[in-house]
């Protein structure tokens, strides 16, 4: 199994995103700097009805093939996987049909070529009043049991736990960190299952709740102290950790991460946060240089939230003025479910436009005001258009931070 040597003697970000410009920088970003490519798409972006960017999972590694052919990224050197693949999309129903549901959706990841599988059973269905450990595991168990994965463990790297952050994070609650019995009781009890459809020893990968997570505007950090011993249960028994809502944690933290056996280290939101935050740049300098047919992206985008709660509704609170601040500025990034909505790709597409015809001077000029850092390697220039280089510029500091953290030469 390639991952397997790959998280050998390192660990690796997993890049949980679906924007395909976002993909696009990550995938340019890799070839430039000779690093392998982990992307996992989420049960709410990607599934089997199209997910909230209407894709299926052939669909998207169909896309993310494109990407790598457009950037010249040998494909040795991609893996793909789906994240929180479970009931999360059909929360809102019965269990057993969010259960049927999470199954064809793992085939389909499967059958489209995906490496890496993150079963997450944590979430509440509507016909459930709670839920616990033992539910979780024994729905894990059902998942493995009825879908493809049974047949296909040697193949795909498989990611399980009873006790995983919820997805995008939040402001909600008291973080419970994973306490050591539970860990080796979950892994006594996954062993086992594992057995019965691989006879050798299975590695595989353990989510569990470190103390992390990002809010509105600000993030709190897992405190290492207490880790020792949970580090020492997952090498003597052969197995990993994974970190979800790793976004906007320092470099530091990061570390201690890998230095903890947290092999993946998941980062999704981060990612279309800093893309937004070029979007809104660019439609500053295009303000400065063009009177008349102007992208609005900013405006689009907030009339468009406004309209359509669905995404952002429980998670943005409060009187008008401040939802709207929210909405644009709150680092859980609800706007990334928006970007591809029809209104607001016409206004992107008009905001590329006129940032690719202003020159090339002008734009480094506009950075630099801003004390922004300007890539020394002139060649990128002449790869890039004008709105690409921005794009690369505010979110290439989150990928030298995940790489460099991970033990890669960036």
């Amino acid at each position: 199994m390639k991952i397997l040597q790959l998280i050998k003697n390192k660990s690796i970000p997993s890049f949980c995103t679906s924007n395909e410009e976002v993909l696009n920088t990550i995938i340019f970003y890799c070839k430039r700097k000779n690093l392998p490519c982990l992307i996992e798409s989420t049960s709410n972006q990607v599934n089997q009805y199209g997910g909230y960017i209407g894709k299926t999972p052939i669909d998207f590694y169909t896309d993310l093939k494109k990407i790598l052919k457009k950037n010249n990224f040998n494909s040795q050197n991609l893996y793909v996987g789906g994240d929180h693949l479970g009931p999360l999309p059909w929360k809102n129903k019965n269990g057993k049909i969010a259960m049927n549901n999470s199954i064809k959706l793992i085939n389909k990841c499967l059958d489209s070529k995906y490496t890496k599988i993150h079963v997450d059973t944590s979430i509440k269905c509507s016909n459930e009043n709670s839920i616990n450990h033992s539910i979780i595991f024994d729905r894990t168990k059902y998942i493995i049991e009825k879908s493809k994965l049974k047949k296909n463990l040697k193949k795909i790297f498989l990611i399980i736990g009873t006790e995983v952050p919820l997805s995008g994070s939040n402001e909600k609650g008291k973080i419970k960190l994973t306490q050591e019995k539970q860990i080796i009781l979950e892994v006594k009890k996954f062993r086992d299952l594992l057995k019965k459809f691989y006879k050798k020893k299975l590695k595989f990968g353990l989510v569990v709740e470190p103390g992390m997570r990002f809010m509105h505007y600000n993030i709190l950090s897992p405190n290492f102290s207490k880790f020792t011993e949970k580090k020492r249960i997952s090498q003597k028994n052969n197995f990993i950790y994974e970190a979800h809502s790793t976004d906007y944690q320092p470099v530091n933290i990061l570390k201690g991460l890998v230095k903890n056996n947290f092999k993946f280290l998941k980062v999704g939101p981060e990612l279309t946060y800093n893309y937004s935050r070029s979007l809104f740049f660019m439609e500053n300098i295009e303000k400065k240089n063009f009177k008349n047919s102007l992208s609005n992206i900013k405006k689009k985008i907030l009339l468009t939230m406004l309209k359509d709660k669905k995404y952002w509704k429980g998670y943005y609170l409060g009187n008008k003025s401040k939802i709207k601040k929210l909405i644009l500025n709150s680092k859980l990034d609800r706007m990334r479910y928006y970007l591809n909505k029809n209104n607001v790709i016409l206004s992107m597409t008009k905001l590329k436009k006129n940032i690719n015809s202003i020159s090339a001077d002008k734009l480094v000029k506009y950075l630099q005001s801003k004390n922004y850092k300007i890539p020394s390697n002139k060649q990128l220039f002449k790869k890039l258009s004008n709105f690409d280089l921005v794009k690369f510029i505010f979110i290439s500091d989150s990928l030298n931070r995940y790489y460099k953290a991970c033990g890669f030469k960036v």
